[in-house]
């Protein structure tokens, strides 16, 4: 994950149609094969630490059916590790979806296929509609991440273990597991976890190597970050804490908030837009107020809720420095069309970013 870069950014879901702006503008994102590679070797090209994508089984409708098309990440992850050098690719798998002793044994396939540049981010779970496609119900929030606990807890025992062994948890029951080989990656793949309150923040700060963390206000984001270090170092562990933003970079400001209000607003998709908003608890939230709600309403359609980062280079640059300042140890970032609008980042951001000491320069051979 880049250790010489002291901010990190990867591309956020490019696996999925529309990635994470919710639009109906033509040029918004089609996750065709050969796009996701077109935008990988670019990011690995351009020293880009890592490609996330989401974990996503069914689309929010709308006009576009936003996320309706996607890879599914494992396999995908894999592709996307062969056709790289450099850059480390994630999947995101809902561990209630996938027995444990089965994803082991994917995970050091991709793990050897990338020659240990792997890496797994857990989801235990939050969309009913998704689960009930598998028969699945939802099940009560911390116990998501009880059972997020034992598959964790299995399947590290399968990359570590030398014996066969027996497990009798609440969840799995297990007899006479074992399997080689063992991970490439020592003692195993990084694993990022979003989990944001309570059992969830828990079962991250306890496991992953990287937690994905929203911003809801900008204000509260260095307290926040403050806090999870802190509980992290109180249990002898070090965790970096990214979180997710939508960047729309242009030579001037004026262009970049003209495209902004063009997708976002003018051209969101509103019904996709209305589903994400219902389903995820906002409309119906008592301890939200209008303007609030109304916020992250426009975040939904500019970028499933991400922060925004709009400007020229220089303030795109300078809005990462201040992440960086807060603590957060990177982004992973959505374009509305990666390909298209990546190398103006490229060339005109990063630069920037090494200037101010948060990456390093690149070699190319």
């Amino acid at each position: 994950m880049g250790a010489d870069n002291k901010f990190k950014i990867g591309i956020f879901a490019a696996n999925c149609s529309g990635g994470i702006a919710c639009t109906t503008v033509p040029e918004r994102w089609e996750p065709t094969w050969e796009n996701n590679l077109e935008i990988s070797k670019l990011a690995d090209d351009a020293g880009l630490e890592f490609m996330l994508p989401l974990g996503r089984w069914a689309g929010y409708g709308g006009e576009t059916d936003h996320n309706g098309t996607s890879f599914e990440t494992l396999i995908w992850a894999a592709g996307i590790l062969t056709a790289t050098k450099r850059i480390l690719a994630f999947s995101t798998l809902h561990v209630a979806l996938v027995h444990p002793v089965f994803a082991a044994k994917q995970i050091v396939t991709a793990d050897h296929i990338g020659a240990g540049r792997f890496g797994l981010n857990i989801v235990c779970g939050w969309n009913k509609d998704e689960f009930g496609m598998f028969g699945h119900s939802l099940e009560e929030h911390a116990r998501r991440y009880e059972q997020g606990i034992e598959w964790l807890e299995i399947v590290k025992k399968i990359w570590t273990e030398t014996e066969p062994f027996d497990y009798d948890g609440e969840f799995y029951q297990l007899e006479n597991v074992r399997a080689q080989p063992k991970p490439i990656s020592e003692p195993w793949p990084v694993i990022m976890n979003a989990g944001q309150s309570g059992p969830g923040l828990n079962f991250a700060v306890n496991n992953a190597d990287f937690l994905f963390r929203a911003i809801q206000h900008i204000d509260a984001a260095k307290a926040d970050v403050a806090s999870v270090l802190e509980q992290s170092q109180s249990l002898g562990r070090s965790i970096g804490i990214l979180t997710n933003c939508t960047v729309v970079c242009r030579p001037t400001e004026k262009e970049a908030r003209d495209y902004h209000q063009y997708y976002a607003v003018d051209h969101a998709d509103d019904d996709a837009v209305e589903r994400i908003y219902t389903g995820r608890g906002i409309k119906d939230n008592p301890d939200l107020s209008d303007a609030v709600k109304a916020d992250i309403r426009n975040r939904i359609a500019s970028g499933n809720s991400a922060y925004p980062i709009i400007g020229d280079p220089d303030q795109v640059a300078s809005e990462m420095k201040t992440l960086s300042d807060l603590g957060f140890s990177g982004i992973a970032m959505g374009l509305v069309n990666y390909v298209d609008h990546f190398p103006y980042f490229r060339d005109e951001v990063l630069p920037r970013l090494e200037a101010l000491g948060l990456r390093t320069a690149v070699e190319n051979e």
